[in-house]
């Protein structure tokens, strides 16, 4: 059995990870809790059994969210997955005990969880722990996997106090803390983000689309103003198709006649296949682009392996599957090219970045009235400060219900609607063309991360079998 005192110290470990995440965002107690794991790790027989403990109950409080509507097995069933990832570390250690090779092994683990299975989950990634953490200009430079990186060499350092961890940690803070030239905007835009809410709350907030619907043209009628130049409403703002109902498609006209303002909004078709959907609609409400959700979220917008599923969750048959899209779209608005990333998107490194290369300004359209009164709103808001930064781009997040903020290119949240209100964000949002170091070369970047890990894991490996 595995020691009390083992037990304990992991339960601690896996309370500290929680908490550097939001709703208290406490970014230093993430590597110490690493620090702590990778002690007991070293030190104990039961190397699968203590590392699968702590990821389990830290992902279980992290994303204890997600039983919000659904209930309790699918929250369990998503924190055993979690589990899982760190699996292979216990299986590492059993072979080597050096703690920068244990660091490597997380590092993989950590981006694998990004990918694998059905598209990844990588809601959890050390980084997204880190949204104020010193280190965070390292995204900018090397991408969110330099975060990562960061976080875990505190926790050696921790671990093994000594000149060279120490020397390794303050050459990084300089790198990160650098006044690295910060180039001059391209121009501005006047944004208007609307929170319309919804009559309620959980999986069936969207049992009365058009109340959702009529909920934002309300708000924009209210609020907008001559001065604007976009207005933007959340994903599943629109959830009866503007292009084949009559009633929405009339009353979105009637709003462009009166305001008379480029409107971008989140919208589903529904044709041959269900779409979720951004679409700009012109001054006179008819749509000028739109750019289809192409990462759908696993088991909420699509349901992997339903047979399984159903007998798992009764929630299941409550979900249609839609379908991806394919093409990366722009939204021309005056003479700037604006990027739309529909939720879960933000987890996705690839349509990041290329939001951020060919954009200068992003817009993330989301919707949180599943999830509403929980963590998650926050802990996507603090993935999306993190994605600020590493795009150096502005960045406005709306949601239906909450929280939507205005987020500078430095990270900080300039201005926020909180999770139940219903009101709007007017901003005057820098438009900012270029490109960091870090979103033209992040995939070759972390590529070569998860090189270096795996050479010096497999060097270890044999030269401990030399040596045995």
């Amino acid at each position: 059995m595995v020691k009390f005192k083992n037990l304990g110290l992991i339960f601690i470990a896996a309370g500290l990870l929680s908490i550097s995440f939001a709703p208290l965002s406490q970014w230093w107690a993430a590597p110490i809790a690493y620090a702590i794991y990778l002690k007991v790790l070293i030190g104990t027989e039961y190397k699968i059994r203590i590392s699968f403990l702590f990821a389990f109950v830290a992902n279980a409080i992290i994303l204890s969210w997600s039983k919000t509507f659904v209930g309790v097995t699918p929250w369990i069933l998503l924190a055993i997955l979690q589990g899982l990832y760190l699996i292979p570390v216990g299986l590492l250690a059993r072979y080597i005990q050096r703690p920068i090779v244990l660091v490597a092994g997380l590092l993989i683990m950590d981006e694998a969880k990004n990918y694998f299975p059905f598209g990844g989950f990588g809601w959890t990634r050390i980084a997204y722990s880190q949204a104020d953490s010193p280190f965070l200009n390292l995204v900018s430079i090397f991408g969110v996997i330099a975060l990562s990186l960061a976080t875990l060499v505190v926790s050696l350092l921790l671990l093994h106090p000594s000149r060279a961890h120490f020397a390794i940690v303050v050459f990084t803070l300089l790198i990160a803390s650098f006044p690295f030239p910060d180039e001059a905007p391209s121009g501005s835009l006047k944004v208007r983000a609307i929170q319309g809410g919804v009559p309620e709350r959980g999986l069936a907030f969207n049992a009365r689309a058009q109340a959702v619907f009529d909920n934002h043209i309300d708000r924009t009628i209210k609020d907008f103003d001559s001065e604007d130049k976009l207005i933007l409403w959340p994903e599943n703002a629109i959830d009866v198709d503007p292009t084949r109902n009559a009633l929405v498609k009339s009353k979105l006209k009637e709003l462009q006649s009166i305001t008379k303002i480029p409107l971008l909004a989140g919208a589903i078709l529904d044709g041959d296949n269900l779409l979720n959907t951004a679409i700009l609609f012109d001054s006179n409400g008819s749509p000028q682009s739109t750019y289809v959700k192409r990462y759908l979220t696993p088991f909420g917008e699509y349901i992997p392996l339903r047979n399984i599923a159903e007998i798992i969750s009764p929630h299941t048959d409550r979900v249609t599957d839609f379908a991806p899209g394919v093409d990366f779209v722009l939204h021309q608005v005056a003479d700037f090219r604006v990027s739309s990333i529909i939720c879960y998107e933000i987890l996705s490194d690839n349509i990041f970045r290329e939001s951020a290369r060919n954009s200068g300004f992003i817009t993330v359209l989301t919707n949180s009235a599943t999830f509403a009164g929980s963590a998650e709103g926050n802990q996507q808001l603090n993935i999306t400060r993190i994605r600020a930064v590493e795009s150096g781009k502005n960045i406005l997040s709306v949601s239906t219900t909450g929280p939507s903020a205005f987020i500078n290119h430095r990270g900080e949240v300039l201005s926020r609607l909180d999770d139940g209100e219903v009101g709007s964000l007017a901003s005057e949002v820098e438009v900012r063309n270029g490109e960091t170091f870090a979103t033209q070369y992040g995939g070759v970047i972390s590529y070569l991360a998860i090189f270096f890990s795996l050479a010096l894991i497999l060097i270890s490996v044999a030269q401990r079998r030399s040596r045995s």
